[in-house]
């Protein structure tokens, strides 16, 4: 996996193509729009989403696992804010949850199929249709996980949309702004004059007239940690080994901007959790799907075996031991790491040690920046004799998604 994006197509389609699409002029392009436009959301495979405690969103598994992503469309102007709600039913707002939730500051929810590339709104209103006219609209997207943002806490001003969050560890956060893309441009079907339609009136009912739909590609907004155990012990120390917690301090208090007429102030700021770096709170690795790392049944998961192939061997050629799942962090120039080691001896004396480190990037970065997933390697030759390194890794492949815009979606 090399890219560190997922992505999901607001789609407008569903609709035949135009035989002809060399409009000439604002009255050529109504006579084009001869019927209800519907707004429906088309997702992509999910490259880097996990669900609920699971941590980061990954490619190879139905990862979205019920939880909503939430939608913002508001008229493409500069006078349009971002305070007006879709209830108020004035143009500015096409897309949010007021739309059957009057009051409801919140973007608009869709489920994601596990079954095709169709996710669903949900709630009473099961098709928002775009105006019947040229103007068009931007639609901004955001993943929140199992995070719940009452409408209360969400401010919304005349540029932006945003809301304090706090996060555990497990929970993913992106967001994205949908923009053309180079295969829509470059349709062989569209003339020249048809892209210079396209980019003056994307989104619109027009464009959704020409098949042509929002994309937005979701970025991430965290650190993703994954931890490695490698042991450099023999069978002839006699050693048992387990590890039995992991665990990070990180700041996690922010404020979530998910939608602002500037798009580069998108994104989590985690600045006003300026605690003592020693006072943050230290968060925990679980196991897969959220749950605990160490089972209550099976205390004994994490073993780490003796090392029994060519003493002189590399850590690259060693064998890991993947511990849990991932930890979903705040971006920072360093962490505090703790690593929980047990050791049973010969004799079945159990000894536990706390071992702490600081971790910066091995890249030579600053920081650990948002988006980038890291490996931190444990080389583990005792209870209280362990090395560490960090590693940049890629996350999520990127890819491309062909959707078949006439065919609609299954049920």
């Amino acid at each position: 996996m090399s890219k560190k994006w997922i992505y999901i197509l607001v789609s407008l389609g569903l609709l035949q193509s135009c035989a002809d699409h060399a409009y000439r002029g604002d009255a050529d392009m109504q006579m084009a729009i001869n019927e209800p436009m519907p707004v429906m959301i088309v997702v992509g495979d999910p490259q880097n989403l996990l669900s609920k405690g699971s941590g980061a969103i990954d490619s190879d598994t139905d990862s979205w696992g019920g939880a909503p992503i939430y939608v913002y469309s508001f008229r493409k102007d500069l006078y349009t804010a971002f305070s007006s709600l879709g209830s108020d039913q004035n143009g500015e707002c096409l897309v949010d949850a007021s739309v059957e939730d009057p009051g409801n500051l919140a973007g608009k929810p869709a489920r994601v199929s596990e079954l095709d590339a169709y996710a669903t709104w949900t709630g009473p209103v099961k098709t928002i249709y775009y105006p019947a006219n040229i103007q068009p609209y931007d639609f901004y997207a955001y993943y929140i996980d199992d995070m719940q943002i009452p409408s209360e806490s969400i401010s919304r001003t005349q540029t932006s949309i945003s809301f304090p969050v706090e996060i555990d560890g497990s929970q993913d956060l992106m967001s994205a702004k949908a923009a053309l893309t180079d295969s829509q441009l470059n349709r062989e079907d569209l003339s020249d004059e048809d892209r210079y339609d396209m980019i003056n009136y994307a989104y619109s009912a027009f464009t959704a007239a020409m098949n042509i739909q929002p994309v937005v590609y979701f970025k991430h907004h965290l650190v993703r940690l994954c931890f490695d155990v490698y042991p450099y012990f023999t069978e002839e120390s006699g050693k048992q080994l387990f590890v039995d917690a992991i665990e990070v301090r990180s700041r996690t208090k922010g404020t979530f901007t998910v939608a602002d007429q500037s798009e580069e102030r998108i994104g989590v700021d985690f600045s006003s959790d300026d605690a003592d770096p020693s006072a943050l709170p230290l968060l925990s690795l679980k196991g897969d799907g959220g749950e605990d790392l160490i089972p209550a049944d099976n205390p004994d998961i994490y073993n780490i075996p003796p090392y029994t192939g060519d003493p002189e061997a590399t850590l690259v050629q060693r064998t890991p031991v993947r511990i849990g799942e991932s930890l979903l962090v705040a971006p920072d120039t360093q962490y505090e790491v703790h690593l929980h080691l047990r050791e049973i001896s010969r004799n079945g004396t159990v000894y536990l040690s706390d071992n702490k480190y600081v971790i910066t990037p091995s890249s030579g970065a600053e920081s650990f920046s948002p988006g980038n997933q890291y490996t931190v390697r444990f080389s583990v030759y005792g209870l209280t004799e362990v090395q560490i390194n960090v590693g940049l890794v890629p996350w999520g492949d990127g890819g491309s998604l062909t959707v078949d815009e006439d065919v609609p979606p299954a049920g």
